[in-house]
């Protein structure tokens, strides 16, 4: 489809969002599998004036799933008001989840708690073979749900299928002790034209003829409307009575053109995924530098001596190092950036609606009003004006900014707001513009400069690097941590014990699926100066492909990360169409941990074939589940229908100390007419500007696939946009979904009260890189320590000063979850960050 051609639909149908983490899969696989069908989406809690009237544009509504209870009316909203229509306004429904529990509840049915909650659960469900199970006998849908519907007398309902323990019990299974025998899971009206489905069709993991259902809904829908409803009013409809309450429709939405498929996204605008790219003010120049760069052998040189010949001793530094755990995908390049006493840094607080940017003794802060006031905002129109082009298009990172985001400016993302802390920035980036980046797969060491007429840098680094290892180099070597005379601070097991009960209370009312719940160790040891020594002690013990050694303003985060966040590749020219960019998105979550060496260091190991067993549990497969249906959701908001494929569902993957369960989700982005912002830096301020200034803005304005998902991802015409990057995706996927519990935005206001409301700082949040040539990189921050130089202190007793850090840990709380096992999962996590200490 050509930039700026709508796509226009034969039908219509609106879905109706209750703030949950899987709407998107829905709506893709609306539009997938319904021909002709564009799908609109309002918020439960949107405010239009005349909602019969609002309606009449459509053919159908879903009402779809969310966290809560039916009965609340804060939870359904405009749901509840779908059952009490007119039968002169009457249209064709269908309610998923949380919707159908509202729908039983209207005519006269009662929700209940199950005993035992179901959540990522794949179990048979038997139907009548009537209505829209007609001719499809017995299917294997996932199911999400608390709370159960059970029938009420009069209610003018048909029961179509049911949930029978006795069809799902196999030998030598564990029974499912406590819920009722026979589980109400779909339903319709005997005279309206609704239907109602308790489980998820749109999961990953539901066999195909759930998603059948579908088809089969639409064809009845069609056929009452046919015979029912007259001809739907003309586009007027629509816009008469639709008040934008704020964030919940898209500010820039223009009710003329509701045919555009783009409009189904559901994601508040609180992120850059919404901006529009600023208009050209300055004169700034729009062509991209070329890279300069110089290849050599990398013969013995590893990263270490590479590091200890740079100098990379000073008070900032970036590495960001996969050569401990090197395998395809994931640990193939090491990229170690030169940072000279020019390099321009960016921080930002939350809460302040500015961003600081650092260059030697000058500091300049810049509203964020004209970037959606988001950080993301902000670095995505930072990235647009500087862009390179020339350099080895098989290195993923030419220059560009590299830093981190904490997981408290992840939550401003989704409208979570907690308090800043003074002097500690919550998220922070160097802008790279001389790097060396080591090729691990194909043995050879690129030394690259964006800098215009850098050559002699380049020719003096490479020369320095080829020439032979000198012993000093050797002598970058791991602390001993018993010198740092180190003192642990435990988590508390009764308070994590309490807190696990707190998770699964919300879980059993139905408010989460899935609460990712964390908690923090601290060590004090004597004050580093240098922690790099501390850093190779951690690589030594705990090899993960996503490893880092990060100095930035004050903070050191000492990173072990077997878990990458999400990675998009840089653009290239559509193998279709010459006018279309297209970037591959992919996320790697990981969950569902087995511990390597059970009884200890010294004891024997778990093998592969033991862990695969172990990891193969409906709880482990779970808690897997439900976060990648989270990222589907959220990569589906950007990239659109059809352009989301899971290539690898739940594989078992070795690493130092741990089994760890991992998914691939990966996404097709394609960009139109892509547009350049042009942001002075400020290398081009004037010499005549104070050290210190609080300057206005720059002169810019903001304006399923198959079953599994197993094939590769194709290009829908439902995802051309204009101006997307992969830091519309960051923003939108943000804060990481293995570290939050779905649905997202509700699990993490629980999660602030559960944890007692104690930032969880830099842990949980993501590391890694924004590259010029358009690409990027970043993974979870867990396995990982990190301190603030602020929070050194004098001991009177030790007589020496003390540095003080943190390390975080936590798991993914079910309703199947344990108190013991819980434990004993995140003091696994701790220990293999925490070897490192001694």
């Amino acid at each position: 489809m050509a930039a700026g051609v709508l796509r226009l639909s034969k039908y219509k149908i609106l879905f109706i969002d209750a703030y949950d983490s899987f709407s998107n899969n829905i709506i893709s696989l609306l539009e997938e599998r319904l021909e002709a069908v564009s799908v609109t989406v309002i918020k439960i809690d949107q405010s239009i004036q005349d909602f019969p009237a609002f309606l009449r544009d459509f053919d159908a509504v879903v009402a779809g799933p969310g966290p809560g209870h039916p009965d609340n009316a804060a939870d359904v909203g405009l749901i509840a008001e779908l059952w009490q229509l007119h039968d002169d306004f009457l249209l064709p429904v269908l309610g998923i989840c949380l919707g159908f529990q509202s729908l039983l509840l209207a005519f006269g049915g009662s929700i209940v708690p199950l005993a035992n909650p179901r959540h990522g659960i794949v179990r048979q469900v038997t139907s009548n073979n009537t209505s829209i199970f007609k001719g499809l006998g017995p299917i294997a849908p996932v199911q999400y749900h608390s709370l159960h519907a059970v029938r009420g007398h009069q209610d003018g309902l048909e029961l179509l299928a049911w949930d029978v323990e006795a069809d799902n019990h196999h030998p030598g299974e564990a029974a499912d002790n406590g819920n009722p025998d026979a589980i109400l899971m779909a339903a319709k009206h005997r005279t309206k034209p609704f239907w109602g489905l308790q489980f998820h069709p749109e999961s990953i993991c539901s066999d195909q003829a759930s998603q059948q259902l579908i088809d089969n809904w639409w064809v009845e829908a069609r056929a009452w409307n046919s015979h029912r409803r007259a001809y739907r009013q003309n586009d007027a409809c629509i816009r008469r009575g639709l008040e934008t309450a704020p964030y919940m429709m898209d500010p820039h939405l223009d009710l003329a053109s509701l045919e555009d498929s783009s409009l189904h996204r559901i994601r508040p605008p609180t992120t850059c995924g919404d901006l529009m790219c600023p208009s050209t003010t300055t004169d700034a120049d729009p062509k991209a530098h070329p890279v300069i760069s110089r290849t050599l052998s990398l013969d013995e040189r590893n990263v270490l001596q590479i590091c200890t010949l740079l100098q990379m001793e000073g008070e900032d530094a970036v590495v960001l190092d996969s050569e401990p755990h090197q395998r395809a995908d994931t640990g193939e390049h090491s990229i170690i950036g030169c940072l000279g006493l020019t390099a321009v840094r960016l921080e930002y607080h939350i809460n302040t609606g500015e961003v600081c940017l650092l260059q030697g003794t000058q500091r300049t802060f810049v509203s964020l009003n004209s970037y959606g006031d988001t950080i993301l905002g902000y670095l995505k129109s930072f990235m647009s004006t500087r862009r390179a082009a020339g350099g080895n298009p098989r290195l993923p990172f030419w220059g560009g900014l590299v830093g981190y985001i904490n997981y408290e400016a992840c939550l401003e993302t989704i409208d979570i707001r907690t308090p800043a802390h003074a002097n500690k920035p919550d998220a922070s980036f160097v802008f790279v513009e001389r790097s060396v980046v080591i090729d691990h797969q194909h043995h050879q060491l690129h030394i690259q400069s964006i800098i215009p007429e850098d050559e002699e840098w380049v020719e003096m680094t490479s020369f320095r690097l080829a020439a032979k290892i000198a012993a000093e180099a050797y002598r970058s070597i791991p602390i001993d941590p018993y010198v740092l005379h180190p003192v642990v601070t435990h988590p508390d097991a009764s308070s994590y014990a309490n807190k696990i009960k707190k998770c699964q209370d919300y879980i059993r009312r139905g408010d989460s699926y899935e609460l990712c719940l964390t908690n923090q160790a601290t060590v004090d040891t004597s004050h580093l100066r240098n922690p790099w020594p501390l850093y190779l002690h951690l690589r030594s013990v705990n090899a993960a492909p996503f490893s880092a050694y990060i100095r930035l303003g004050g903070m050191t985060l000492l990173s072990s990360s077997p878990e990458r966040f999400m990675r998009w590749t840089r653009p290239a020219v559509s193998t279709t169409s010459a006018d279309e960019e297209v970037s591959t998105v992919q996320f790697r979550p990981i969950k569902g941990t087995v511990k390597r060496y059970p009884d200890g260091p010294h004891g024997p190991a778990t093998t592969l074939k033991q862990a695969t067993a172990l990891l193969s549990t409906p709880k482990e497969r779970a808690e897997n589940l439900m976060i990648v249906d989270l990222i589907r959701h959220d990569l589906h908001g950007v990239v659109g229908s059809g352009n989301v494929c899971v290539p690898k569902l739940m594989v078992v993957e070795e690493y130092a100390t741990l089994f760890q369960l991992v998914t691939v989700v990966e996404g097709t982005l394609i960009n139109q007419n892509t547009c350049l912002s042009h942001t002075p830096s400020l290398t081009t301020s004037p010499a005549s500007s104070p050290s210190t200034s609080r300057s206005a803005t720059p002169s810019t304005s903001a304006s399923n696939a198959s079953h599994l998902g197993r094939r590769p991802c194709k290009v829908s015409d439902q995802a051309a946009q204009t101006g997307k990057t992969g830091i519309d995706v960051l923003a939108a996927s943000l804060p990481p979904g293995s570290m939050t519990g779905a649905p997202k935005r509700r699990s993490c206001a629980l999660l602030r009260q559960i944890e007692e409301e104690k930032p969880r700082g830099i842990y949980s949040g993501v590391v890694g890189y924004m590259d010029v040539g358009g690409g990027g990189d970043f993974s979870v921050v867990i396995r990982s320590a990190f301190r603030w130089d602020s929070d050194t202190k004098y001991d009177a007793e030790r007589q020496e000063e003390r540095d003080t850090w943190t390390v975080g840990a936590g798991g993914a709380i079910t309703a199947l979850s344990t108190e013991q096992g819980e434990w004993e999962e995140m003091v696994a996590k701790l220990g293999s960050t925490l070897r490192m200490f001694g």
